[in-house]
């Protein structure tokens, strides 16, 4: 193990910042690197040649599953919150940055809010050094393990967002069949029926934020953030719950499970279904059915699908906001219920099954992600070539 202001030469004295204001009026293909990587492209380099590249502030640190270190050869422009080090002759870039993204910084790095490696501190971290031609084996394998990792990440985050949008047409042809325009033709035998007219719609509010006596477990409590962003889902508890002190003070009132909750502001259009009894904050509304002539999931496949009709008939001045008399406006085509009920598990059907999908893509990518760092590790310690 060799400290590392050894094994390179450090040129941060030729670094130049550029905010995002500026960048936008060089455009170019020269990488721009910031802590976490590249934030950009630039028309003119600083550097050139083979590179290694270590955070100095606002990098992840303590992220075991991001770097830290990245190997850069070409034209680069770096601002002040990377160091740029030039390895020294004996030493394989590709290899260091390795082996850098396998180092605690906790013992380096300085400041609480910001984490901070200094060039002095930098210059003492403990970089193991194998012969060169050692090097180069390490680095091309863990190079290639690497960029395997990657692209199995990458396609999960692929087949997610082809997940997301099949399912979004799914729903969409399900309630609006053949591409109708929002809110589709009326069926045989069906009503065309605003959602006031079959729904109470009640309103939310949120107790002092400060006020420890208005928070606890008696309460469930949704806000925007608590709803699916993709398709319906049902919903049991928020981020946060209530004490009946703090329903009481925010004038909320608590309604039955069975009851939609859609967001009206910030943003407006998710939409869940309550398995509790709970208390919305102002910025949804919890739609109770009035009587048994609507099939609840099929009224929250109707309202997600409804989500773009709802944001251009929004109002407000500092952010859009659905107001009460604005939603219960909003006309529903409603088939029969036996028909309503149809469809929703028809497509409930499909939502369970791709929940089950990304549920199994979750822990794969959960494993790679782990599996990541200690292959590195294992790789620049030699047990992994």
């Amino acid at each position: 193990m060799v400290p590392l202001g050894v094994l390179v030469d450090c040129l941060d004295a030729r670094r130049v910042p550029l905010n995002r204001a500026q960048r936008a009026r060089r455009p170019g293909r020269v990488p721009y690197h910031g802590a976490s990587g590249v934030a950009g492209y630039v028309d003119g380099a600083l550097f050139d040649g083979p590179l290694v590249l270590l955070g100095e502030d606002s990098a992840p640190f303590f992220d075991p599953m991001r770097d830290v270190a990245f190997f850069h050869n070409g034209p680069l422009w770096a601002g002040n919150h990377v160091h740029v080090l030039r390895p020294r002759m004996g030493m394989d870039g590709r290899f260091m940055a390795h082996a850098l993204n396998t180092v605690s910084f906790g013992a380096y790095v300085e400041g609480a809010t910001r984490p901070k490696l200094t060039r002095m501190r930098m210059n003492s971290l403990p970089v193991p050094c194998p012969p060169l031609r050692r090097q180069h084996v390490i680095a091309r394998l863990t190079d290639h393990h690497m960029d395997r990792i990657d692209r199995q990440l990458r396609e999960l985050d692929a087949q997610a967002t082809a997940a997301d949008e099949y399912a979004q047409a799914i729903i969409h042809h399900a309630v609006l069949p053949d591409g109708a325009p929002w809110p589709g033709p009326v069926p045989a035998r069906g009503a065309m029926r605003p959602v006031g007219s079959v729904f109470d719609i009640v309103g939310g509010g949120t107790p002092a934020t400060g006020n420890a006596a208005c928070w606890g477990d008696d309460v469930a409590w949704l806000t925007p953030a608590d709803l699916p962003v993709g398709p319906p889902a049902w919903v049991g508890h928020g981020a946060r719950s209530l004490s009946i002190a703090g329903l009481a003070a925010c004038r909320a009132t608590r309604v039955d499970a069975g009851a939609l909750v859609v967001s009206t502001r910030a943003p407006v259009g998710r939409v869940g279904m309550t398995t509790v009894p709970a208390a919305v904050s102002q910025g949804c509304k919890a739609l109770v059915p009035r009587g048994q002539d609507v099939d609840l999931r099929y009224a929250a496949l109707l309202l997600r699908v409804a989500a773009p009709e709802l944001r251009r008939r929004a109002g407000g001045s500092v952010f859009p906001e659905v107001d009460t008399v604005t939603l219960a406006s909003l006309e529903l085509c409603l088939p029969p219920l036996e028909r309503q009920r149809a469809v929703a598990q028809k497509v409930w059907d499909v939502l369970d099954r791709q929940a089950r999908q990304a549920y199994a893509r979750g822990q794969l990518r959960a494993v790679l992600r782990e599996y990541r760092p200690a292959l590195r590790l294992a790789c620049v310690n030699g047990h992994g070539a």
